[in-house]
């Protein structure tokens, strides 16, 4: 009837069970934590190369042996990542 996979519809009807009405409220899907976020002291590395010298995600990712796609990460979560003309 719901069209979901039995293991969603057990959890619901666990839900359910231990929370009544009120467990069936919508919830995020924002994990609590993130064990594998880039440390704070390199985050604040990468943006202060980048500001200082203006390199792409790609050279920063070389001098720290990071993925190009996480200093990219980085740089847009710090708003950085858009390199001002001059």
């Amino acid at each position: 009837m719901f069209m979901v996979v039995d293991k969603t519809a057990a959890k619901w009807v666990d839900r359910y069970r231990a929370e009544g009405v009120a467990g069936m409220a919508d919830r995020g899907s924002r994990p609590h934590h993130s064990p594998t976020r880039t440390p704070e002291h390199l985050v604040r590395a990468i943006v202060r190369l980048r500001w200082r010298t203006r390199l792409g995600p790609v050279r920063i990712a070389g001098r720290f042996g990071l993925p190009a796609s996480t200093v990219h990460a980085v740089l847009v979560r710090c708003r950085a990542s858009h390199r001002s003309p001059g």
